[in-house]
């Protein structure tokens, strides 16, 4: 048996997977105390024995092997878990092989051996939700140099007039400042889940969301994107979404159908967790 853990801003799931990745257990809590939340997930994981843990957490993160801060949560919003040493709390517990990154590389993972890109040499993934954030996978390695990518900062063009005031503490107009769920209800004073379809403010998301989008587009050239998370969710969200990324590249180069190009995760809720299982079988392996 494999242990999953996906730590999200808002909740946790922790499961027990079978050796061909089927979800046996699983408990969900919701994301407080980091010290609580994590003898929540090791008691359960006590009580059900596993060879091997697969970690995918919100951050940033450390997940520089090298570094002396390695499994920690970063300088995050959620100011309970800033600086907490996340794996750290987990092997004082538990002394087995574990893998570990970030919610969205685990959930690119899954969807990379199992999902929508088990059939691409190269894919990115993306969540726009809560937050923003991606992972890139080629030839199944996960891109990242000193630290993992931060996709939801990158800086997005605004629209002529639009002055709405970002939601990232960092920055006036990147990715997440303008396109998450709470970019959205600053915008229209309402939860997304709770505005017409047809809003306005979903057009102007769209444009948004296909600029990051061709940014990396033109970065890394993925064979394909994966979009998940409650805003691209919104019916009618992708089709507006695939519109907009057509109109940008003026033929520049080749692009896909962005049809095929841009899609839904085939694991759907559960890429997280699945992403966890093949982590945490490759850290048995490496062992």
């Amino acid at each position: 048996m494999y242990g999953s853990i996906e730590l999200g801003g808002t909740k946790i799931r922790c499961a027990i997977l079978d050796e061909i990745g089927n979800i046996v257990k699983e408990i969900r809590v919701e994301t407080k105390d980091p010290e609580e939340n994590m003898k929540d997930v090791v008691d359960f994981l006590k009580k059900n024995p596993v060879e091997s843990i697969g970690i995918g957490a919100f951050g940033p993160i450390d997940v520089d092997k090298e570094s002396k801060t390695y499994g920690f949560v970063l300088e995050t919003p959620k100011k309970l878990w800033r600086n907490f040493d996340l794996l750290g709390s987990i092997k004082k517990e538990l002394d087995l092989p574990m893998g570990f990154t970030t919610d969205v590389g685990a959930s690119g993972i899954g969807e990379y051996r199992y999902g929508a890109a088990k059939d691409k040499r190269s894919s990115l993934y993306l969540t726009i939700g809560t937050g923003v954030g991606g992972s890139y996978i080629q030839d199944g390695t996960l891109l990242q140099g000193f630290s993992h990518p931060e996709m939801g900062h990158i800086e997005i063009t605004r629209e002529e007039g639009d002055e709405v005031e970002s939601f990232c503490d960092f920055h006036d107009s990147c990715f997440e400042g303008l396109c998450a769920g709470p970019a959205l209800e600053l915008r229209t004073g309402q939860r997304g889940e709770n505005l017409d379809k047809d809003d306005p403010a979903f057009d102007i998301l769209a444009k948004y969301i296909a600029k990051g989008l061709m940014t990396y587009t033109m970065i890394l050239r993925p064979h394909i994107i994966i979009i998940g998370g409650g805003v691209a969710n919104k019916e009618g969200m992708i089709e507006k979404i695939r519109r907009e990324f057509a109109k940008l590249d003026n033929h520049y180069i080749n692009i896909p159908n962005p049809d095929q190009y841009i899609v839904f995760p085939e694991l759907g809720n559960e890429a997280g967790l699945i992403g966890g299982y093949v982590l945490a079988k490759d850290a048995l392996k490496d062992e």
